[in-house]
C-alpha cells in the first residue's frame, strides 16, 4: 500500500512499500514523476543511476 504524509511544513511525502522500491531499485532522494492516466497515475523514474528509464502504470 502506497501512503501520502503531510510534514509540518506542508510538504507532502509518498511512502512506497520496500519490497515495491527494491523491485523498482528505487533510492531515497531520487527523482519521480507523476502523470495523469486515464485509470490512474504513471509513474516516471527520472534518474536511475544516471539513465532514464521507461514509465511503470500503476492503476
Amino acid at each position: 500500500m502506497v501512503k501520502i504524509q503531510k510534514l509540518p511544513s506542508g510538504q507532502l511525502i509518498i511512502t512506497v512499500p520496500k519490497l515495491l522500491a527494491e523491485y523498482e531499485g528505487l533510492k531515497k532522494g531520487m527523482e519521480l514523476e507523476f502523470k495523469k492516466h486515464k485509470e490512474g497515475f504513471i509513474l516516471h523514474i527520472k534518474k536511475k543511476r544516471g539513465v532514464v528509464h521507461e514509465n511503470r502504470r500503476f492503476g
